[in-house]
């Protein structure tokens, strides 16, 4: 197990870096002028220079790459130019919307797509496998922006019971819950029927094995054959989609937030983007790869705790 875990590490390390590079050379190395782009046609050359030192791009793209890293393992993500604050602390401050509302929305998508996925695999070519097909069909055509807009109209314009956008603050927790319940319902939705999908087709492969017969020769309910052996037989392929969703509802929230004016990390890295704040783009970008290395590696390691067939093999 130490050499599965090192193993593993080194890869999550090597694939950091591979990442870093990817996103240093997109945002600093290709042609044109960082500070120019970010002051627009109309600047002055001298107003120029002293952007280009202030963000350090009179220095060896060598020397900003380093000074880019070690920053960020000290905190230090470097000054935005357009907000002249700290970017690492733009980017906490966003996460405390972004987060819960990638948690809440995770919630969501497994609450009702894992359960109607199970329901359509024990219940093959009949009404609830048909509302089931029904249901990933349509969840998966809609845009969640297109769908949290239709929530705005029906339950913020027509019946009144949510806001049409904005965040309290986690000041009163209940009213901050109250105003990600949309947005969280509008990112859930297409992700709830991604994985109602693939929750059908992992429990349907396993319902015909041969432990599932002889569960059922010994006179077992189907209750229990049907959660205690396939559903968890089954986990592997379900837990890889719910890793890979969970990244995607962080990195995927930047239409949600602007439909929705919330302030997260999303709408930052639209903000910097509009703005031309190459500084807050580069680590926007890192952290999103960052976190999608970082729940592949949990997602790889929870393989060896569902299937213990896996540990026995290396």
């Amino acid at each position: 197990m130490p050499g599965i875990l090192m193993r593993r590490l080194g890869s999550v390390a090597l694939t950091l870096f591979i990442a870093s590079l990817v996103v240093f050379a997109t945002m600093d190395l290709l042609p044109g002028n960082a500070a120019a782009i970010l002051l627009g046609t109309a600047a002055r050359p001298d107003t120029i220079a002293a952007l280009e030192q202030q963000l350090g791009l009179d220095q060896p793209a060598y020397i900003r790459y380093f000074t880019w890293i070690l920053g960020a393992f000290t905190g230090d993500l470097g000054q935005s130019a357009s907000y002249g604050v700290s970017v690492g602390g733009l980017i906490a401050e966003r996460l405390v919307v972004t987060l819960p509302l990638a948690a809440l929305a995770l919630i969501i998508a497994v609450g009702i797509g894992v359960p109607m996925g199970v329901a359509a695999a024990a219940r093959w070519r009949q009404t609830p496998d048909r509302v089931a097909s029904g249901f990933a069909q349509v969840g998966i055509a809609i845009p969640d922006f297109w769908f949290g807009l239709l929530l705005i109209l029906i339950f913020s314009t027509s019946l009144q019971w949510f806001s049409a956008g904005g965040f309290p603050g986690w000041a009163t927790p209940l009213d901050a819950i109250k105003a990600l319940l949309l947005p969280a319902f509008a990112l859930a939705l297409p992700q709830a029927a991604i994985l109602t999908r693939v929750t059908r087709s992992a429990v349907l492969d396993v319902l015909g094995d041969d432990f599932i017969r002889t569960a059922q020769a010994k006179g077992l309910s189907e209750t229990r054959i049907l959660w205690r052996h396939a559903v968890r037989n089954a986990l592997v392929p379900i837990v890889t989609i719910i890793g890979l969703q969970f990244s995607f509802l962080i990195a995927g929230a930047v239409l949600v937030e602007n439909v929705f004016n919330l302030p997260g990390i999303g709408r930052l890295a639209y903000q910097a983007l509009s703005q031309r704040d190459l500084v807050v783009i580069r680590s926007v970008a890192m952290f999103f790869a960052g976190l999608v290395i970082l729940v592949n590696f949990l997602v790889d390691l929870s393989y060896l705790w569902l299937d213990p067939r896996l540990r026995a093999r290396r």
